[in-house]
């Protein structure tokens, strides 16, 4: 019996050695076989959208891990876009779900794309972590655009915008083009067609001719249509001036694109001092004129209307004041007035010339002055003087045939010298009341001011006053009884509100400003006007009338 139970005892132990084995064995089996099913059950995924965008938008990239069963010991996706791309973090979320009874999640990782440059850019595999085993996920390619160009996905067709200038260094006041073209290759299946959105043109004058351009074009061996829109500027600052970007809306159902050209730098060049002719008046450009009267044979006291015209390319509507007649004896000339056209390349002016005795008179040449950007050099041109053939007046009495003997003639000469001395003998004696009578006498402002200005000129006015004084309140008269006031002194912020009430342009509020401040400095100054110096100031201010009574 021992002998038996050590028997069963010997062949006991090993039986359950193997079965312990057996055991370890089966269950690595068996967790070696979930592991891989868990593992077999993963789903990486990066996807990126939209995959063209321009480089002023943003793509998103999405990446999820997922699985059938539940999913534990998750790391964060581990990828690098630089430097093709900026990435932000937008969120991160956790969505459970039951799969076969058990609680499965979802983990997503969601990213903003910021790119950095243009092209076509692969984008590298991005790494996930699932219980120390890596899985990887590509997103693949994405097309960043210039902010100006969209590639339309559907049709294949490609539309992009254009800015630019003629001149990126103007002069003030001188003529830049600027050029919107709108280029595609295919038209866009949208109900409204693009809407292009120009830049404020601050700080310049501008001309938009009323018509847009249509063409054709070809780029890289593509045709493109053609939409051009062309504006004329002229820059009034000197100085570093930046052109805003220009916008094409492209109305796409869904995804609408805004396309955005680069702002564009200019450099305004101030004109220079150096050789500026005094007849210079603000012009710049290439000019010509052209002068001619309507007749060259006419009796004293006649008029005949002088025509005076300026052609060429630049800015005509900042001519400041229109080109003078100078002075001539036996010639009254007036003041010009502005003949409206049709076109801006062409301005018009008409001068009444009235002679006052008989003879071969001659109409002096007329300048004009302008600032040739071409050449980088100030030029005139001048028109050629003009003879005119001036008959007696048939209807003057002193012309006339009549029965009177000829010493009766003298007489009468006598008589009138008499009568003018004693005229003036008269007035010298009314110093203070002569002034004002003339200019008071006539029936409107107007003709008051061209009576004053023509006294002032010939020198009829007595006063003791100098020049300036006198010119000063011939100014102050007429701008008082413009504003139906009583004459009297008016400072210059008074001026300029009468003026701004009057509607007045800036720039003639500024040539009278200036005026007057000329007439206060020679008050007292050592040495008067000159006779020369008296005219300019006379014919400036009755041009800035003119300009008054116009607007």
């Amino acid at each position: 019996i021992q002998d038996i139970d050590v028997i069963k005892i010997g062949k006991t132990f090993p039986t359950l050695s193997r079965l312990i084995l057996y055991t370890v064995i089966l269950w690595s089996i068996l967790t070696s076989f979930s592991v891989d099913v868990e593992c077999k059950d993963i789903q990486v995924a990066a996807v990126v959208t939209p995959r063209h965008i321009q480089y002023n938008e943003k793509a998103t990239l999405e990446l999820t891990i997922s699985g059938n069963t539940q999913i534990k010991h998750i790391g964060n996706p581990e990828f690098n876009l630089l430097p093709n791309f900026l990435t932000v973090p937008v969120e991160s979320k956790t969505v459970p779900r039951l799969v076969d009874d058990k609680v499965a999640v979802t983990m997503a990782w969601v990213y903003e794309l910021i790119p950095q440059r243009l092209g076509e850019i692969s984008l590298p595999d991005i790494s996930f972590l699932y219980q120390g085993i890596p899985y990887i996920a590509n997103p693949g390619k994405i097309i960043v655009s210039a902010a100006d160009t969209y590639h339309n996905a559907s049709t294949g067709g490609i539309h992009k915008i254009v800015a630019e200038v003629s001149n990126n260094e103007p002069y003030i006041n001188q003529m830049i083009v600027y050029q919107f073209r709108y280029l595609y290759t295919t038209i866009l299946p949208t109900p409204d067609p693009p809407t292009p959105l120009l830049p404020e043109f601050t700080g310049f004058i501008i001309e938009e001719p009323p018509e847009v351009n249509h063409s054709t074009t070809r780029v890289d061996g593509k045709t493109y249509y053609v939409q051009e829109h062309k504006v004329r500027l002229y820059p009034q600052n000197n100085g570093k001036v930046l052109i805003p970007s220009a916008q094409l809306k492209l109305h796409i159902k869904g995804t609408p694109k805004t396309l955005t050209t680069k702002p564009i730098p200019l450099n305004i060049r101030q004109l220079p001092e150096l050789g500026k002719p005094a007849s210079f008046n603000g012009a710049v450009g290439q000019y010509n004129i052209t002068v001619q009267v309507d007749r060259k044979r006419l009796e004293v006291r006649k008029a005949l209307t002088v025509s005076l015209e300026i052609t060429g390319t630049g800015n005509l509507n900042s001519i400041i004041s229109p080109p003078k007649i100078n002075p001539v004896n036996g010639l009254r000339v007036d003041p010009p007035t502005h003949v409206k056209e049709d076109t801006d390349s062409k301005q018009q002016y008409r001068y009444v010339v009235i002679p006052l005795k008989a003879g071969i008179l001659q109409i002096p040449a007329i300048e004009f002055s302008f600032f040739n950007p071409q050449l980088n050099a100030y030029q005139t041109t001048r028109s050629s003087p003009i003879p005119i053939t001036v008959i007696p007046n048939t209807t003057d009495v002193l012309n006339t045939e009549s029965n009177f003997p000829y010493w009766s003639l003298w007489v009468l000469l006598i008589l009138g010298c008499l009568t003018i001395v004693g005229y003036l003998v008269i007035r010298s004696k009314l110093k203070s009341k002569s002034e004002a009578a003339t200019i008071e006498t006539s029936d409107t402002p107007t003709d008051d001011v061209y009576d004053s200005l023509e006294a002032l000129s010939t020198g009829t006015i007595d006063s003791n006053s100098s020049f300036g004084e006198k010119l000063t309140r011939i100014l102050h008269q007429y701008l008082c009884e413009r504003k139906g006031e009583p004459y009297r002194q008016l400072n210059l912020n008074e001026i300029r509100g009468i003026c701004q009430d009057l509607r007045v342009q800036p720039t003639i509020i500024q040539e009278i400003s200036d005026i007057l401040t000329k007439c206060n400095q020679h008050r007292f100054a050592p040495v008067p006007l000159s006779v020369e110096e008296q005219q300019v100031l006379i014919s400036r201010t009755k041009t800035a009338i003119q300009h008054i009574e116009t607007s």
